[in-house]
């Protein structure tokens, strides 16, 4: 089953609406490519996570997307394993960037 999460335009001025919440997963995107999956952690948010890997912060690979996604959630570590397990399930590897984003 693919991963289905609304989209949006990975750019700064539709980032800076992204969820200012503590605790939830994001999706990027290149194209209909999933190259990352991550979440926040207890100590920043969705919208600083998605702004670092905008502006190259956490590694180049992911500073390529053109889309994201993102879902509030207080069990972020969990979901995050779901929708890695999803995707491994699907295409036999992990998201290409997985490895060279922090």
């Amino acid at each position: 089953m693919p991963i289905e999460m609304k989209r949006y335009p990975f750019a700064r001025p539709i980032i800076e609406y992204a969820p200012y919440a503590e605790g939830g997963v994001y999706v990027l995107w290149q194209d209909d490519e999933v190259i990352y999956i991550g979440r926040t952690g207890r100590s920043t948010n969705i919208r600083a996570c998605l702004l670092e890997h905008l502006d190259g912060t956490r590694g180049g690979c992911t500073s390529t997307a053109t889309h994201y996604s993102w879902e509030i959630t207080i069990w972020d570590s969990a979901r995050e394993t779901e929708l890695l397990a999803l995707f491994t399930r699907e295409h036999r590897r992990d998201p290409r960037c997985q490895q060279t984003a922090a």
